[in-house]
């Protein structure tokens, strides 16, 4: 499990190659669970700290659902776009079962955010940062998933993926 949340954060072309070849939801979903809840989960834990626990509970899953909502969302229309420009063999289920492993660098991030949050001050400024890093970070694992699943180049990869996160804004 280690070895293959390494190969997908840091060698991203025989980590999704991987993942392409043994798509699995389940997996996907627990990545993006621990990622995105661990990393949501320290910000609002230490923002909502005065709260009670079924309240920062809630607002834990709110945001969760809603990232989810949105990545399923954004990989069903990146595979209509690729299909409709007549992109390379490729299928939205695969591309779906891979999308939960491009939020691991929320988990990577985590201790930077814990740091953001604790400290207060002026080192909350490093949590914008931070998510800036990740977002970045995702968006570079999307375009290898994409260049994974649909057999197309890294620069065909980026032209569409750029598109279509410009176009679906």
């Amino acid at each position: 499990m280690r070895r293959k949340s390494f190969d997908v954060l840091f060698a991203t072309k025989t980590g999704m190659g991987w993942l392409a070849q043994h798509p699995t939801l389940w997996r996907s979903l627990f990545y993006f669970v621990i990622s995105m809840g661990a990393f949501t989960g320290v910000c609002t834990n230490i923002a909502f700290a005065d709260q009670y626990l079924w309240v920062r509970l809630g607002v834990l899953l709110g945001v969760l659902s809603a990232h989810l909502l949105i990545i399923i969302v954004f990989g069903c229309f990146l595979h209509g776009l690729i299909d409709a420009c007549g992109g390379g063999s490729g299928n939205v289920w695969g591309l779906l079962c891979i999308m939960g492993f491009t939020t691991l660098p929320f988990l990577v991030l985590t201790p930077l955010a814990l740091m953001a949050m604790r400290l207060g001050g002026m080192a909350v400024l490093v949590l914008p940062i931070a998510c800036i890093l990740g977002y970045i970070w995702c968006v570079y694992l999307l375009m290898r998933a994409v260049e994974a699943v649909y057999l197309l180049n890294f620069r065909q990869a980026f032209v569409v993926v750029v598109f279509a996160l410009y176009y679906g804004h």
